[in-house]
């Protein structure tokens, strides 16, 4: 299968305003057609070495990144992002399209993914050790995944740990979002890190995107063991702290970060039972990303 760098504009642009173009992200197959060419320049970007067909084909979730209607193309520019034509959000001004689509997919995945548990939390690897970094909006867990994935970690997922039946963890590794002073930390930390365009102003602040490791795109389709349960919190000037969290705390706080554990019922609570007793937890709350890494590296060091 081709990657989307390998294509032409036109072929890229073609395949997307026809319908044609199918993105492989994972085990997840997306249909992506869009007449916005910001949004074909930022998808371009920030999914560059992804696998893509331009001959149509199967897919798991059709999704269009469309205007509001036909003027709203050439005035006051909005995007809506349609799921097999519905639009279950509000539009946004065509420079946030990228960050919709984003948004719009995790809540896709979240909404209809049900043949897996799904825990709002980022997804690392190292050295066979699979990690989850849950926390809710604001505790740092995307700054520190960022962090992780560019100093040599698998980053299986930004925003959404992917549970199976065989308990394993499910890459869809994907673009980092990034928020406000985030984005300045990363890249005075990594001045060589690319970012995808900003979305200024959004409900959020500003927004970037930092693309997904090639060698982690590379390793989408092979599952993680999940060994480590992190609840990351950054707090200014804090001293470093690491305490271990017993299974009981650990599933009650997993429920509370859950799309889909209700939905699933019985299949749910056994998966999340499992979770918490074959991985350890542990509350990390840290100021420094140098200290967060070297503790989370000796963690794994010691399951080696």
């Amino acid at each position: 299968m081709l990657s989307l760098e390998s294509l032409t504009a036109s072929e890229v642009s073609r395949a997307i305003r026809c319908g044609d173009l199918r993105l492989c992200i994972g085990h997840f197959t997306l249909k992506i057609s869009s007449v916005l060419p910001e949004f074909e320049s930022a998808l371009r970007q920030l999914y560059a070495c992804y696998p893509v067909s331009i001959k149509g084909g199967a897919y798991d979730f059709d999704i269009d990144i469309a205007p509001p209607s036909f003027i709203r193309r050439w005035i006051r520019r909005n995007a809506l992002f349609h799921l097999s034509g519905d639009a279950p959000f509000l539009p946004m001004e065509v420079g946030h399209a990228h960050a919709l689509f984003e948004w719009g997919l995790n809540w896709t995945i979240g909404s209809y993914a049900h043949n897996l548990l799904i825990l709002h939390s980022a997804v690392v690897e190292l050295n066979g050790c699979g990690t989850l970094l849950a926390a809710t909006s604001g505790s740092g867990k995307s700054t520190l995944a960022a962090e992780l994935s560019l100093q040599g970690w698998r980053l299986l997922s930004d925003e959404l740990a992917l549970i199976d039946k065989e308990l394993r963890l499910v890459p869809c590794a994907r673009p980092v979002s990034l928020k406000n002073q985030s984005i300045e930390v990363i890249r005075a930390r990594h001045p060589k890190a690319v970012f995808g365009p900003l979305a200024v102003d959004t409900h959020k602040g500003t927004i970037a995107h930092l693309p997904a490791p090639k060698s982690s795109v590379a390793r989408n389709l092979e599952t993680a063991a999940p060994r480590l349960i992190i609840f990351p919190r950054w707090i200014a000037d804090a001293p470093l702290r690491l305490e271990a969290i017993d299974s009981g705390q650990t599933a009650l706080r997993l429920i509370d970060q859950s799309f889909n554990y209700p939905i699933l019922g019985r299949q749910g609570f056994e998966r999340l039972a499992d979770l918490v007793e074959s991985a350890e937890a542990w509350e990390l709350e840290y100021s420094s990303l140098d200290d967060a890494r070297n503790a989370l590296e000796q963690l794994v060091s010691e399951r080696g």
